[in-house]
């Protein structure tokens, strides 16, 4: 009887081994799969705890520093420039050497400020202490792009034939200390058809781009001056918008009529049924009193 209870005991003995062995061998295999998984797995997603190799990253400066010294605004260095620290550097490099700092060069350096946190209003005065301090004369330009601007006036003047038309009024867009010709706040040009004698005014815009789509030729009040003006002379007034390309040579030109007029902003849908064909010279038709 103990014999047996022997035998009994080994064979079960026997058995739980080989049990237990099926199972080691199977949880080593699934493992080692496991591991194989994440090592290759890890090559395409690196886990969080990977090293890198170190990438310094320069302090972006205070906005004090960027309004307050030359160096940050004109840095020498343009390889650890971003862009827009260039175009700021950029902008106050073109309203120093004009001696003016337009709405459109605020509008530009306010922009910039804002996408990259930086203090707008400190920058201005930086901006506007470098100018006087620059020794800039105190006659100023209005007209934003005054120099597009004038190059635009004596391309839409040499659109009209000597042979047939007089210049009569150029007005010019100075001051100095607040101080300016009446004329300033006329139309551009004042000409005359010589036969038969009919007079016409013409304001000439020049634009380097759309804005919103379209263009603002004057502001309210300018707009206003216009339309008293053509009601007090009685003679009709034409605002001639050149559009792209540079003042002396604009991509497109185009002929509004003021008394078609309604608001200081027409969109470019409505500003292609007065398109002028760049290669003709005008032509003013008075018994319709139309500029063509």
């Amino acid at each position: 009887m103990g014999r047996k209870m022997g035998m009994l005991l080994m064979v079960i003995g026997v058995l739980c081994f080989i049990t237990g062995f099926v199972f080691y061998s199977k949880s080593q295999n699934a493992t080692d799969t496991a591991n194989q998984f994440v090592e290759k797995d890890s090559a395409i997603y690196p886990s969080k705890d990977t090293d890198y190799p170190s990438i310094e990253v320069d302090d972006v400066p205070p906005s004090s520093s960027i309004a307050g010294t030359d160096n940050t605004l004109s840095s020498s260095n343009s390889s650890n420039s971003s862009p827009n620290s260039n175009e700021l550097a950029r902008v106050v490099d073109m309203a120093i050497a004009d001696g003016v700092l337009t709405p459109n060069e605020r509008s530009l350096i306010k922009e910039i400020a804002n996408s990259n946190d930086l203090d707008y209003n400190a920058i201005i005065q930086d901006v506007e202490k470098r100018i006087a301090e620059s020794g800039t004369s105190e006659t100023e330009i209005i007209d934003v792009n005054k120099r597009s601007g004038d190059n635009f006036e004596k391309y839409v003047v040499q659109k009209f034939s000597n042979k047939y038309y007089r210049i009569k009024e150029w007005a010019g867009d100075k001051y100095v200390k607040g101080t300016y010709a009446e004329t300033t706040q006329n139309p551009d040009l004042l000409i005359e058809l010589k036969s038969p004698v009919t007079e016409f005014s013409v304001e000439c815009k020049w634009k380097s781009n759309l804005f919103k789509g379209g263009v603002e030729f004057a502001s309210l009040e300018q707009l206003k001056r216009y339309k008293d003006f053509e009601k007090t002379r009685k003679i009709p007034v034409f605002i001639a918008i050149g559009l792209g390309g540079t003042g002396e040579n604009p991509e497109q030109l185009f002929i509004l009529p003021l008394n078609k007029v309604t608001s200081n902003f027409i969109h470019i849908n409505e500003l292609k049924n007065f398109k002028k064909d760049i290669s003709k010279k005008f032509y003013f038709h008075a018994e319709s009193n139309s500029l063509r």
